[in-house]
């Protein structure tokens, strides 16, 4: 009876051992690790403003205006220019609206603009379209223009030179110069057409008392 009782137990506890290996996971077992990638980088999100609420992507996350393609804007200004009449008898101002980017340049822009001639047909252009305006700098409150040597070829008299200096000095008091000295290819000569001194500042003329041209 004991061998028998003894062999009961040993089958007993094979088939125990047996049903322990097919059984499922028990239930405070750690669950599988799904398929997800641990080290992977979660998608970025959009940029936040100041109160948390999300910016488009086309604008800047700080709010500032993306600049202009070419990076300046272009601007205008109304500006005086001064001619005189055909028969060199009279000054008349031409109001004229220029364009620009750096306020810096609207002096040399405006001698440009007058170089071009007026657009009244009554007045005349007294310098040459050849003469290039090499470089225009202020000392004190002197505005100093070097011309290049082709002035030297305007087909004026001592009027004509006059009235030429004149109008320059005067389009460029606009712009905070009480004065103007003309120098040729960058030096200092005693007169351009052989009539006015040009060793001395030319003085303008007075805007509020030129007339326009009708």
């Amino acid at each position: 009876m004991r061998l028998t009782h003894a062999l009961f137990s040993i089958v007993l506890m094979i088939m125990l051992a047996l049903t322990g290996c097919t059984s499922s996971t028990p239930s405070g077992a750690p669950a599988p690790a799904n398929n997800t990638n641990n080290n992977e980088t979660p998608p970025a999100q959009p940029p936040q403003n100041n109160n948390g609420q999300q910016t488009p992507a086309t604008e800047p996350a700080n709010g500032e205006a993306q600049p202009a393609e070419n990076g300046e804007e272009v601007k205008e200004k109304e500006v005086m220019l001064v001619f005189s009449d055909s028969n060199l008898m009279e000054q008349y101002k031409e109001p004229r609206t220029i364009k620009y980017k750096k306020e810096e340049n609207l002096p040399t822009i405006a001698l440009m603009a007058w170089q071009n001639g007026p657009q009244n047909k009554n007045l005349t252009s007294l310098i040459p379209k050849n003469v290039k305006i090499q470089s225009l700098k202020k000392e004190g409150d002197t505005a100093i223009v070097s011309l290049s040597p082709e002035i030297k070829q305007a087909n004026l008299g001592s009027t004509g030179e006059q009235f030429l200096l004149e109008e320059m000095a005067t389009i460029l008091s606009q712009f905070g110069y009480k004065n103007m000295k003309v120098l040729v290819d960058g030096k200092e000569v005693e007169t351009i057409l052989g009539h006015m001194d040009t060793t001395t500042p030319v003085e303008p003329l007075k805007l509020d008392e030129l007339k326009e041209m009708k």
